[in-house]
C-alpha cells in the first residue's frame, strides 16, 4: 500500500467545533434543570470545552487511522468526553462550592445517559443500580481512570 492510501489526519475546523460545543451544551442543558435553583452559578469554560471536543475528534481519527474504525460509537465517545471533562474540569460553580465535585456529577450524568441511549439503541440493558452509580460517582471524583478504563467500564455494564 503506498502512503497516499492512507487515510489523513484533517484538523477539525472552528465551525465544526462551534456546532459540536453547542450541540454538547444545548444537550446538557437537561443537566442544568437538575441542578434547579443553583444552575445559573453554573459556568463553563469556553476554551477548555472546545479543548475538550478537539481530543474526542483527534480520537475519532485515531480509530479510524490506527484501527480501521469509522468513527465510534456512542459509548466509546461519551466515554472520552466523560474521561476529558474529569481530566480538564471545564465546569465550575460560581461560588464556593468544589469544581471536581460538580465535573464528577456532570461527567456521571453524562455516562449514565450515554450507557442508557446505546442500550436501548442495540436492544440490551444497561446495570445501573444505586451501589454503581455511588461508586462511579467516587471513583469519578477521586480515582486517576485513564480513557480505556472508563471505555471497558461502560462496555461492561451493557449486558
Amino acid at each position: 500500500m503506498e502512503i497516499k492510501d492512507y487515510p489523513k489526519y484533517e484538523k477539525i475546523n472552528e465551525n465544526q467545533k462551534l456546532k459540536m460545543a453547542e450541540e454538547f451544551i444545548r444537550y446538557l442543558g437537561d443537566f442544568r434543570e437538575i441542578l434547579g435553583e443553583n444552575k445559573e452559578d453554573l459556568c463553563i469554560c469556553d476554551y477548555t470545552m472546545f479543548e475538550i471536543i478537539e481530543r474526542v475528534w483527534k480520537r475519532k481519527i485515531y480509530f479510524q487511522v490506527f484501527h480501521n474504525v469509522n468513527g465510534l460509537n456512542e459509548l466509546k465517545e461519551t466515554s472520552l468526553y466523560c474521561f476529558w471533562i474529569l481530566k480538564l474540569q471545564p465546569f465550575a460553580w460560581m461560588n464556593d462550592k468544589p469544581n471536581y465535585e460538580l465535573n464528577a456529577l456532570i461527567a456521571l450524568w453524562l455516562f449514565t445517559n450515554g450507557l442508557k441511549f446505546y442500550a436501548a439503541k442495540v436492544r440490551k440493558k444497561v446495570n445501573l443500580s444505586k451501589n454503581i452509580i455511588e461508586n462511579l460517582y467516587y471513583s469519578f471524583r477521586f480515582r486517576d481512570l485513564s480513557k480505556e478504563a472508563i471505555m471497558d467500564l461502560a462496555e461492561g455494564m451493557v449486558f
